[in-house]
């Protein structure tokens, strides 16, 4: 096996893809450098994929979909994942060095010391973000022999001597020295040292203990897949696929972009049949699982754009918005994407879904919400005429009778003098009295029919309610 004790490794060097990322830029514009150029990798990577993993001529907007965002970047290697290169190390430390993290916890660590030792600090950390490694180098320093336990200085050393000053054992010996002082400290940080400990064991052709190195930075960070990854690569250069599989399947759910690291690794040459029958199974649930959510997410369409029809068809005029758009185009773009039979069709196909699916959702939560203050309403009226209809009756059951029997007397009384007395006057007071009758028991029937009425709309709106499932 080859060794690269004085020289960068071929892994080491920064690729093609990634010569736009260098130190002497500000914060923002790293990050923004590195989101950018990691499309430029996968686009690059899928070019020349094979026909399991990805169309060699994916469109631009499904490759978007599967690039990583500033949130991702702005976390280092834990948030790159498959799109860290060791190439990149020194600027992907640049972003560690000046998150959250490690500048609260420097800043409180320097705030013990003299205001000298914290300008120190503040001056190699900045000489460094601005590329200036031979000043960062002898800041950092005299910054170690004024503090000796600051595992963040022992680290940037680390990383200068490896891809810089290009030697390796004094990049050992300041790696080895954080690792006495950051395992108290923090998890992430002792993996985040063990990984570059390993990679320069494996430079000197120690892979077990570079396996080692990688196994214990997962026991410890059991999140960190890129030490999944790396672990996995020392495994298959030991030839032992029964640990590489299990861990390579690992990282690809961590995060699809691996499926592209993979295929490109020379580490894992020896091992090919192993990997490509991996692929084919992921390829498998990729598709199986985005036919599953586009029938499911299908039904679910139908069924919702059913119960709007069933509201509207209660004479509620319902705003467009509860409607899902037809799918008929995106059906099909979905059905091409799955038909090509990869994982990234597949794994975008799924991500292509997911704001239709989010949008149904809160179509449905709002219909349903809808429905409820409907049948509030209706109960509303239904309990009104309820109430008037009784404390009409309750305070005489044929006061509306007598009341109309009374006035209608003004008409009774002339109309049967008229026809003669007394059989006038007794037919016109028979028909009052019949008329009065019929009116009075015919209003309270309306009343009574309009209540059911309104119960039959209420029920027939709540079992919409009850149809509409979220």
């Amino acid at each position: 096996m080859d060794t690269y004790k004085d020289e960068l490794a071929p892994w080491e060097r920064r690729s093609d893809h990634y010569q736009k990322v260098e130190l002497g830029q500000s914060l923002e514009s790293v990050k923004g450098t590195l989101k950018d150029q990691t499309f430029e990798m996968i686009q690059s990577r899928i070019a020349k994929a094979n026909e399991i993993i990805a169309n060699p001529k994916m469109d631009a907007s499904s490759i978007l979909e599967l690039g990583y965002d500033l949130k991702s970047v702005g976390e280092g290697i834990y948030g790159l994942k498959a799109a860290f290169e060791w190439g990149i190390s020194d600027v992907v430390w640049q972003i560690e060095l000046n998150g959250k993290y490690l500048s609260e916890s420097l800043g409180d660590l320097y705030k013990t010391f003299k205001p000298q030792v914290k300008k120190l600090f503040n001056d190699a950390k900045a000489a460094y973000g601005e590329g200036s490694v031979e000043e960062a180098l002898e800041k950092f320093l005299e910054l170690d022999a004024e503090i000796s336990f600051d595992f963040a200085t022992h680290i940037t050393l680390g990383i200068i001597y490896l891809f810089h000053e290009i030697n390796k054992e004094r990049a050992g010996e300041y790696f080895n020295k954080a690792l006495n002082y950051v395992r108290s400290t923090s998890h992430y940080y002792t993996a985040y040292v063990l990984i570059y400990n390993a990679l320069i064991k494996r430079d000197f052709g120690k892979i077990e203990e570079a396996e080692s190195c990688t196994r214990e930075a997962m026991n410890i960070c059991s999140n960190f897949t890129e030490a999944m990854y790396q672990n996995a690569q020392y495994n298959a250069l030991l030839n032992k696929p029964d640990i590489v599989i299990p861990l390579l399947r690992k990282v690809i759910k961590s995060d699809i972009i691996y499926c592209l690291k993979i295929h490109g690794e020379q580490d894992f040459e020896g091992i090919r049949a192993d990997i490509g029958k991996l692929f084919e199974e992921i390829r498998e649930e990729q598709n199986r699982d985005a036919s599953n959510g586009f029938k499911e997410l299908k039904k679910k369409v139908i069924s919702l754009n059913e119960s709007v029809v069933k509201v509207k068809d209660l004479g509620y005029d319902l705003p467009k918005t509860f409607f899902v758009e037809s799918l008929r185009d995106d059906n099909n773009e979905v059905e091409l994407m799955i038909s090509r039979n990869t994982i990234f069709d597949a794994y975008t196909a799924k991500l292509f879904l997911l704001p239709i699916g989010k949008s149904t959702q809160k179509k449905k939560l709002a219909l349903k919400e809808k429905c409820k203050n409907l049948i509030d309403e209706l109960e509303d009226k239904r309990d009104s005429l309820g109430r008037q209809l009784f404390e009409e009756n309750k305070k005489k059951p044929f006061s509306r009778f007598i009341m109309y029997f009374v006035f209608g007397q003004f008409v009774a009384v002339p109309v049967g003098i008229s026809f003669g007395i007394p059989v006038g006057i007794y037919v016109a007071e028979f028909v009052l009295f019949a008329l009065c009758l019929i009116f009075n028991l015919g209003r309270s029937g309306n009343s009574g029919k309009e209540i059911l009425a309104l119960e039959e709309k209420k029920e027939r709106l709540y079992w919409v309610m009850k149809t509409i499932k979220t």
